[in-house]
């Protein structure tokens, strides 16, 4: 065998393993050259900014299911103050991030947060939350007022929210076109309020809702029957005392002062259920809110709620973002648990179908990984995956106003 047809497969060989090397080198260049352009994209504009943080808060929020305790980080600043409005003090607690300025200074995105009734701010999943958005890049001023703190519900509360809102946009760094408000459960109503207060509704970029409610009379009904309406079916609903509580707390200004104190004891801190014969004794209106709130009389909670008198149907209208949704400009993101027992879901679902059919700008996803509004732990790989993809569509919307 001659040499000469050996050379020259040898020498076709050496040319395939040049030109594959070529064209690895060409791949790699041009893997890079990808990697790059993402990474400046991610880093340079907005919209990558945003979706970057959105991954971190997401990791954060998912991871904040087991937590226990807080701690100190070194990347944020927390600075309590207390704010002076119409109704009363206003509590504040302001999360700042220390480093990492954004591109264009003044551009911060800034965010007023109620987190509900009770003191929820010692709450581990809740400081994470707000340390995490801080890390994100998002000054959270967290609010609540003596109201709120006593598990009641007022819409004298609406100044509270406003002012903490401007004082928040005043903040250096903060872009003002860039603040929105974030409400937790029953802190739904008076984060409505505040959004259509002619003060600050032109300058509120977004509102997002967590477990909130819509009508607040649709509501005590819901919780008078026990079951739920949708789809053209119903479900049974039985929810927590704390919702029981509030409206027992929110209603009784409204009654005769002794029908308000055993409405109150009946209800605070545990349900104690008064004798039938003493709760005759009271005024019908007092009798009809019992039985609401007790649950006891299901088939009449339609009828228990129209005995209510003219002034509390009054007050949960006034308490409800039904009344003030056409005086809202910013756009509403509305969250809610599936299987909510302290506000039944379908909430936000009327509060989505009031949206769309007003044409106002909305987002709506309802979650399987939450317990009211805590994440929960040991979740089914099923529905993390799931609800992580919905959740992170949603933080990177919210995400994208600040620069």
């Amino acid at each position: 065998m001659s040499e000469q047809p050996q050379m020259s497969v040898f020498n076709q060989t050496i040319s395939k393993r040049l030109a594959l090397r070529r064209v690895g080198m060409w791949l790699s260049r041009v893997a890079l050259a990808l990697i790059f352009l993402l990474g400046a994209l991610l880093a340079l504009t907005p919209a990558g900014r945003a979706t970057t943080r959105a991954a971190l808060l997401l990791s954060s929020v998912i991871g904040a299911a087991n937590a226990t305790s807080t701690q100190d980080r070194p990347d944020v600043r927390h600075t309590s103050l207390t704010l002076n409005a119409a109704n009363g003090p206003v509590y504040a607690d302001l999360f700042e991030p220390r480093g990492n300025p954004p591109p264009i200074p003044g551009s911060r995105e800034a965010a007023i947060l109620i987190s509900g009734v009770g003191d929820n701010r010692p709450v581990p999943q809740l400081v994470n939350l707000e340390d995490s958005f801080a890390e994100a890049g998002v000054v959270i001023m967290s609010v609540t007022t003596p109201s709120l703190l006593s598990y009641t519900l007022t819409p004298a509360d609406e100044d509270g929210v406003v002012q903490a809102f401007q004082a928040l946009a005043r903040q250096p760094g903060v872009n003002p076109h860039a603040v929105g408000i974030i409400a937790l459960s029953a802190g739904s109503g008076v984060a409505c309020l505040a959004a259509a207060d002619p003060r600050i509704r032109d300058r509120v970029a977004f509102v997002t809702l967590f477990g909130g409610f819509f009508d607040a009379a649709d509501l005590v009904q819901d919780v008078g029957q026990r079951y739920l309406r949708f789809d053209g079916r119903t479900e049974a609903w039985n929810p927590q005392l704390v919702p029981l509580q509030v409206l027992a707390n929110s209603v009784a200004p409204d009654l005769p002062p002794a029908d308000a104190v055993a409405l109150e004891n009946a209800f605070n801190p545990t349900f104690i259920p008064i004798p039938s014969a003493l709760l005759a004794t009271f005024s019908p209106a007092m009798q009809a809110i019992y039985h609401l709130l007790a649950g006891d009389e299901p088939d009449q909670a339609a009828a228990n709620l129209a005995r209510l008198p003219a002034n509390v149907h009054a007050l949960l209208a006034a308490l409800s973002p039904r009344a003030v949704l056409p005086q809202i400009r910013a756009k509403i993101f509305l969250l809610h648990d599936r299987h909510d027992q302290y506000v039944p879901f379908t909430e936000s679902r009327h509060f989505a179908a009031a949206l769309q059919a007003e044409g106002h700008p909305y987002e709506y996803v309802e979650f399987n990984i939450f317990q009211h509004v805590e994440v929960k732990g040991d979740l089914p790989i099923s529905e993390l995956v799931g609800d992580s993809a919905h959740l992170f569509g949603l933080l990177d919307a919210v995400l994208s106003y600040g620069g």
